[in-house]
């Protein structure tokens, strides 16, 4: 970038703004170098929020996540059923994306709608279902309501979110509106 040059609208179509620094050219279709005020929408093709977290090994899209107990900066591919260290999904395509990127990380999506690995082996899930870890590896399954006093309730701190779409039997994936719980 020219001394005071403040913004740089690339051959390409890039445009790179306050990135006045070596090494701050515009990587991306927009690179801002500081805050953004928005007054108005902000609208994403994809519908969930993501942020890059630290994960031990590579995860494919859709696998249930929970906070690695050996370290809880990171996370794993859920193991056990109703699992209360539940974190997220792996998002494929993220709406919005929050942290940096870097070797050793994955987008973990906490809300909004993902695509997710579903087990109906146990019982089918409709749509509107509640959601929690299963014992199939990044899976979700329904969840069963405990019944006390005559009335229903899911178990805190281990609800996913609600099914959008439904799975009569096996394994698969199905879009989930996230609502960690």
């Amino acid at each position: 970038m020219a001394p005071g040059e403040v913004l740089r609208i690339k051959q390409n179509g890039w445009v790179g703004i306050g990135t006045l620094q070596p090494g701050t050219d515009p990587l991306e279709k927009l690179r801002v170098i500081g805050n953004i005020h928005v007054t108005g929408n902000i609208n994403a093709k994809y519908q969930d929020l993501a942020e890059w977290v630290p994960v031990q090994q590579e995860l494919p899209g859709g696998t249930v996540v929970v906070l690695d107990r050996a370290d809880g900066s990171r996370v794993v591919a859920s193991t056990a059923a109703y699992d209360t260290a539940i974190a997220g999904v792996v998002s494929t395509q993220p709406g919005i994306l929050l942290g940096d990127a870097g070797p050793g990380k994955a987008k973990i999506a906490t809300t909004g709608r993902v695509r997710v690995r579903a087990d109906a082996r146990q019982a089918p899930i409709a749509i509107g279902d509640l959601l929690v870890t299963s014992d199939s590896t990044g899976a979700a399954m329904r969840s069963e309501p405990i019944r006390m006093n005559g009335r229903s309730f899911h178990q805190p701190g281990t609800i996913l979110g609600k099914a959008l779409e439904p799975l009569k039997e096996g394994e698969g994936e199905i879009l989930v509106l996230l609502s960690l719980q």
